[in-house]
């Protein structure tokens, strides 16, 4: 049986359901996913809400992406519906 295929923002809001954080970085790393900001975008304009903090430090900076507790409860609860 052929295993489905899973599109870049699945894959992304998939990670985000478990209720860790990512960063470009991490999805490059475990995904090779090299879009996220362009993912986590799309993922925004369907409705889903997303929230990031900037680090800053040693002179460089990214983002960190993650959902809050009310989005995860909300979401988890329509996926189980």
């Amino acid at each position: 049986m052929d295993k489905l295929k899973r599109s870049q923002n699945q894959i992304i809001k998939d990670h985000l359901l478990t209720g860790e954080p990512i960063t470009r970085w991490q999805a490059i790393e475990l995904y090779r996913i090299a879009t996220l900001p362009t993912r986590i975008s799309q993922l925004e304009s369907k409705g889903l809400t997303i929230h990031r903090k900037r680090i800053d430090k040693d002179g460089k900076h990214w983002n960190v992406y993650w959902l809050d507790e009310v989005t995860l409860s909300k979401t988890n609860n329509e996926v189980t519906k």
